[in-house]
């Protein structure tokens, strides 16, 4: 098995450590979470309830003031550490906030090293 270190370097993309507070969608009911980390592909939010794998929600990011995100997920996988998530649906507006949030963090902590 796979240590953490050697997890995150099989990863495709990297994760932005982040937590801003969002919204859950799922049968008419609104849930709150957290987003733990960010990627373009996906993230792992924090929510008191579990969601079965495969499972379709829709999550409402309060990235930043003036940046909010809507999109469809698939749980892949949901235990303790939080929710995982992979991004199944995310219309051309948000894809390019979303995006540009990454960039925008990105280039910020990139700074941060020099």
């Amino acid at each position: 098995m796979a240590d953490s270190t050697s997890k995150a370097q099989l990863r495709k993309s990297p994760r932005l450590t982040v937590t801003p507070k969002s919204d859950i969608f799922f049968e008419d009911k609104l849930y709150r979470a957290l987003v733990q980390d960010l990627s373009d592909g996906g993230m792992l939010l924090l929510c008191t309830r579990e969601f079965a794998p495969s499972t379709i929600i829709g999550v409402h990011l309060n990235l930043a003031p003036g940046v909010a995100v809507d999109c469809e997920v698939e749980v892949r996988h949901s235990t303790d550490a939080g929710i995982g998530v992979k991004i199944d649906y995310m219309d051309d507006a948000n894809r390019k906030a979303y995006l540009a949030y990454l960039q925008e963090f990105f280039s910020q902590d990139l700074n941060k090293l020099g």
